[in-house]
């Protein structure tokens, strides 16, 4: 499931743009979360699938782009080690 999306952008305002809107939906999932412990009665199982959804759609399509692309450009391997020339 983690390899879904297309190759990572290189360009790095696409990288600054992809994880700003994760740093967005995050924030919103913490603002979600914060209303739920307020407010136990209101919590509906779609609220818990609504927010399940954002995270996963983030993770999968903008957080993994944006951590391939960074990898790319500091020159990371498969599995997170940086090489060097």
């Amino acid at each position: 499931m983690a390899n879904q999306h297309e190759e990572a952008p290189i360009d790095t305002q696409e990288v600054m743009r992809l994880l700003d809107d994760v740093r967005g939906r995050l924030r919103t999932a913490i603002w979600a979360l914060h209303g739920m412990h307020q407010d136990m009665s209101a919590l509906m199982v779609e609220d818990l699938a609504d927010l399940e959804h954002l995270m996963t759609e983030t993770l999968d399509h903008m957080l993994s782009p944006a951590c391939d692309a960074v990898g790319q450009l500091l020159g990371a391997t498969s599995d997170g080690a940086v090489t060097t020339h």
